[in-house]
């Protein structure tokens, strides 16, 4: 079809119209958009108040354009923009009220700039919402997460509030009951270590380290119950002084110490057998009272007696004055032994340790520092072992002490004793590798210890096991040597 000129001017003001009031060019006015949320006031009195985490969702719409976005506002006076339709809140109670009415306004941004000059509003009411704690336990397999310790335990625990964290304002612990009331703790603790200060009564005071730092609080915790089962009670209180749940720990027995004397069991297998040996040996010798610690114990999936970390262990080893260890396992026994003995020794603390030390351990082995061996013997070219062979001699340096015999063929690592330290035993041992067997002429020191400036024994080290050395029927005459006699247990 033919379109006339004034046809066309007639379709260019019908186009034109539909952004203008007229035909003449006047813009519409810009719209301003709607906000609208779920509700506008909810009301909720008393306990049905919410709880201080709360969602609210919101919408808009714009008649002549399209959205950007929303702008929050909880005074009407400052204000924050989002892209959201919804968000969670988590409202801050003033402290000392556990009630607070939550006001929220938003309103609708469009794309040219222009805002909703009636913003929606929602009025909630809320109520704080209590914390909450549980303990926690080590993990791991086997756990540290012993059923028996001697007076030296350690919990630990993590909180939570729906409110934020920095609502919780401190812990309460208590042993056992109420019947003492409680001891408050930091929030910034989550993990203290107790001790009993004596173990005269069967119910001492404990002091509390609070933290790693072993922080050390200035009062005493009290209820504890010696030769009994004992668990830590826990609440925490939030700044509006709402208190959690009383969350209770497992039961752990706690043995009271009989003696300054602790036997350190460190098998793992034939535990009672090799703890039969040196009881009955020390029984001979007239040492006949001593505590016994089964550190490498294991029951399911959880060390029995094992304290949940070093520095708790380190606690245990320092109620005791003396301390007689055998194991099988060097890394386990050693790496032990020397993160956990530190503050024994520092007390002046006294040690024997006997360990198999097999021939594939690292002859600079880091955990050799702090006992009596500077280095072990590398084995010669061609060979893979040392070790004793059955009716083989143990001999003495020092004159009046017995000479031994083995019963079996067992390892026997010699070492190179530390510079200080004096050689006890020499052991006739053979090389064995790939051709056969042939004697060893070389360093064959299987026993030494370390003196303390005063010339008094602190540390003898063994590395071949006593039980496997009784060929000769004696071994009641080298306890006493080493027990009596050098490290002076009465």
């Amino acid at each position: 079809m033919k379109i006339t000129g004034l046809s066309g001017l007639f379709i260019l003001i019908l186009l034109l119209s539909t952004c203008y009031d007229n035909p003449f060019g006047q813009l519409l006015e810009n719209k301003p958009p709607e906000t609208y949320c779920i509700t506008d006031t909810i009301i909720r009195p008393g306990p049905d108040r919410y709880s201080t985490t709360i969602r609210v969702a919101w919408w808009g719409d714009d008649p002549d354009g399209y959205l950007t976005g929303f702008e929050l506002s909880k005074d009407k006076k400052n204000w924050s923009f989002t892209a959201k339709y919804d968000s969670i809140f988590t409202v801050e109670i003033p402290a000392g009220t556990d009630t607070f009415d939550f006001l929220l306004y938003i309103r609708a941004v469009d794309n040219n700039g222009l805002k909703d000059p009636t913003p929606a509003f929602i009025y909630i009411p809320v109520k704080n919402s209590p914390p909450e704690v549980s303990f926690v336990y080590p993990s791991g397999f086997p756990a540290r997460n012993p059923e028996s310790s001697f007076p030296v335990l350690r919990f630990s625990w993590e909180a939570s509030d729906p409110d934020g964290a920095d609502n919780i304002s401190f812990f309460e612990v208590a042993l056992n009951d109420t019947a003492n009331g409680f001891l408050k703790i930091d929030k910034s603790f989550s993990t203290i270590i107790i001790r009993a200060d004596d173990w005269l009564s069967n119910t001492p005071d404990a002091t509390v380290f609070q933290g790693n730092n072993l922080v050390k609080h200035d009062s005493r915790l009290k209820g504890l119950v010696l030769n009994d089962s004992n668990q830590l009670i826990i609440r925490a209180i939030d700044k509006v002084n709402e208190k959690s749940k009383m969350v209770y720990s497992n039961k752990i027995f706690v043995r009271k110490p009989t003696s300054p004397i602790l036997l350190v069991n460190a098998y793992n297998s034939s535990i009672s057998a090799r703890e039969d040996f040196y009881t009955s040996n020390l029984n001979l010798c007239g040492i006949n009272n001593y505590d016994i610690l089964r550190i490498n114990e294991i029951k399911g999936d959880h060390y029995t007696q094992l304290s949940p970390d070093n520095t708790t262990q380190s606690f245990v080893f320092g109620l005791f004055k003396f301390i007689i260890w055998f194991g099988k396992d060097i890394d386990y026994s050693m790496s032990m032994a020397q993160k956990t003995t530190e503050p024994f020794f520092n007390k002046g603390g006294r040690m024997f340790l006997a360990v198999e030390i097999a021939s594939s351990i690292d002859e600079q082995a880091g955990y050799l520092d702090f006992s009596p061996i500077d280095s072990l013997v590398s084995l010669p070219a061609g060979a893979n072992n040392f070790r004793i062979e059955t009716d083989s001699l143990i001999e003495p340096v020092v004159s009046g002490w017995p000479v031994l015999k083995s019963t079996k063929i067992s390892n026997a690592r010699p070492f190179y004793e530390e510079a200080g330290a004096a050689v006890l035993y020499n052991a006739r041992l053979v090389k064995t590798g790939v051709s056969g067997k042939a004697p060893w002429t070389g360093k064959s020191t299987v026993m030494a210890k370390k003196v303390n400036q005063q010339g008094k024994t602190v540390f003898i080290i063994s590395s071949v096991e006593l039980h496997n050395l009784n060929g000769n029927n004696n071994m009641t005459d080298l306890f006493t040597k080493l027990f009596k006699d050098e490290l002076e247990i009465k």
